[in-house]
């Protein structure tokens, strides 16, 4: 074959192969323009967080009372413990994973795209205005309806009391996110965040997410020329300091951070008037943006900024939204949240949503049928506080023992038998309390759902502490004579620790500071 024909050859193969390459960025640029959605992962099922193992399968056989009393007359029990035939005492499915709330897994078939959108209360350093860690303070699903074409932005209180999926113990919203990683480990928070809220949206899945700190706020603000806003509120400027009265004003990136940090002085001394503003000041954006026809400038601007925005999206999903922005009535824009009562109890504010109107909403938005969130209500709170931490306390202190013996075992240093005699006393109480345990958390869950007296509410608290108080102290009594009998290193502790139950990793998992 001569040369120049290799060359025309050549030639064709390039010609061809930028030609396929054309066909594929035409269609690529088709699907963000005219199709947006196709650039996301939508219909996907949410991923599950399968609850934690507390009550532990025996290391010994655990025989049960009746195997005891018809062995006790003839024989030497000690010597009889390990006979063959005697049953043993297994935990019960109920009992063998913690109670936590949960949602059935939803396959999301609406077109609906859930964005979580967070504000992370955090300067450059990683330092934070209050408590001692940053905390993600906004919390905003975006919930794209490209069927519709509508958009909700929904609300979840920084002060909902809430568990972190995977974790154990009781959080508020805004700390899901220091459960994750925090500032050390930024993309994990964010996304314990973000599986967090697929429970609170009764399992709709949000697997796209955008965060931003202070300086990126204002950065994106200035960058867009800031916005012309009636403001409500008298407040002060971030970081200038500059006073600002009601009325008119062009807010620039400061002072936009000041007024959606407004918290103190509140009419109804809630966090949901900040988050009401926080909606509405999205929406002014939106607005300018569209009207000045700078929608498009949304990916650069996300590219422009330094450091302080954190996303899972890429450039063309980014671009895809933008584009879906251009053609969207401000009109379609719904502004949503979880409401409920704000209430100053055990030293935190602590938000308890109305659960009815939490799942009207998911029905409205989502179409589907959710079930209440049992651990956020006032009564679980109490329930917890009285007797509930201390319980948990108790189960802690035998399962590390336990633990520590099914090592042991497995290293080949069994116990002897009058040392599996005290482990069966020791096992069975165990177990007793931990299922009680999880029975009362159901019960107090679903009745903390439903309307109820105060009167009604204390009476349930006393028999629960009375019942859970008669099984905590053979826990005790057990534990401690199995654990003196090894020679157990471990100090054993039966109080929740100071300063809080925050902060005893029995009870939470993860310390977190809320304030």
């Amino acid at each position: 074959m001569s040369k120049k024909k290799k060359k025309h050859i050549a030639l064709w193969v390039v010609l061809a192969i930028l030609l396929i390459a054309a066909i594929i960025a035409s269609i690529f640029i088709f699907r963000i323009l005219k199709r947006p959605e196709t650039m996301f992962e939508i219909t996907a099922e949410v991923s599950t967080v399968e609850p934690k193992q507390t009550a532990l399968a025996p290391a010994y056989p655990i025989p049960t009372k009746n195997d005891l009393a018809s062995v006790s007359d003839s024989t030497d029990k000690s010597s009889e413990l390990v006979i063959t035939g005697i049953q043993t005492l297994e935990p019960t499915a109920e009992a063998a994973i913690t109670a936590e709330p949960t949602q059935k897994p939803v396959l999301n078939t609406s077109g609906i795209l859930n964005i979580m959108l967070m504000g992370l209360d955090a300067f450059e350093n990683g330092g934070t205005t209050s408590g001692t860690m940053p905390h993600t303070d906004a919390n905003m699903i975006i919930a794209v309806n490209f069927d519709k074409k509508t958009v909700d932005l929904i609300s979840i209180p920084r002060d909902v009391i809430t568990t972190a999926p995977g974790y154990q113990g009781y959080y508020k919203f805004n700390g899901v996110f220091n459960v994750g990683g925090g500032m050390d480990n930024i993309t994990a928070g964010l996304e314990e965040t973000c599986k967090a809220a697929e429970m609170w949206l009764g399992g709709m899945p949000v697997s796209y997410y955008y965060a931003v700190d202070f300086q990126a706020v204002v950065d994106i603000v200035d960058a867009i020329g800031g916005i012309d806003y009636d403001v409500d509120q008298r407040f002060t400027a971030y970081q200038t300091n500059k006073q600002y009265s009601t009325g008119r004003h062009h807010l620039d990136g400061h002072a936009v951070m000041g007024y959606l940090r407004i918290r103190k002085g509140q009419a109804d001394g809630l966090d949901s008037s900040r988050t009401a503003r926080q909606r509405k000041m999205m929406v002014a954006i939106f607005n300018k943006l569209k009207t000045e026809g700078k929608l498009s400038m949304i990916p650069g601007l996300i590219n422009a900024v330094n450091s302080g925005i954190y996303t899972n999206t890429n450039l063309a999903q980014t671009t895809a939204l933008a584009n879906y922005a251009i053609n969207l009535d401000s009109g379609n824009i719904r502004t949503r949240s979880f409401s409920g009562e704000v209430r100053m109890r055990h030293d935190w504010a602590f938000c308890y949503i109305d659960q009815q109107k939490r799942i009207d909403l998911l029905k409205e938005v989502y179409g589907i049928d959710a079930e209440p969130i049992g651990v956020d209500t006032a009564l679980y709170e109490d329930w917890l506080h009285i007797i509930g931490f201390l319980a948990r306390k108790y189960l802690a202190q035998t399962e590390k023992l336990l633990i520590h013996i099914q090592d042991q075992k497995e290293k080949g240093n069994p116990l002897t038998e009058d040392q599996i005699s005290l482990y069966a006393d020791c096992y069975t109480a165990y177990i007793e309390l931990d299922t009680e345990y999880k029975k009362t958390i159901n019960a107090i869950q679903k009745m903390g759902a439903e309307k109820h007296s105060d009167k009604e509410a204390s009476q349930i608290i006393a028999d629960s502490k009375s019942g859970l108080e008669n099984l905590m102290n053979p826990v005790k009594e057990t534990t401690t004579r199995l654990a003196e009998a090894i020679s157990y290193q471990n100090r054993l502790k039966w109080t929740v620790y100071e300063p809080g139950w925050y902060a005893d990793q029995d009870i939470n998992e993860v310390n977190v500071d809320f304030r």
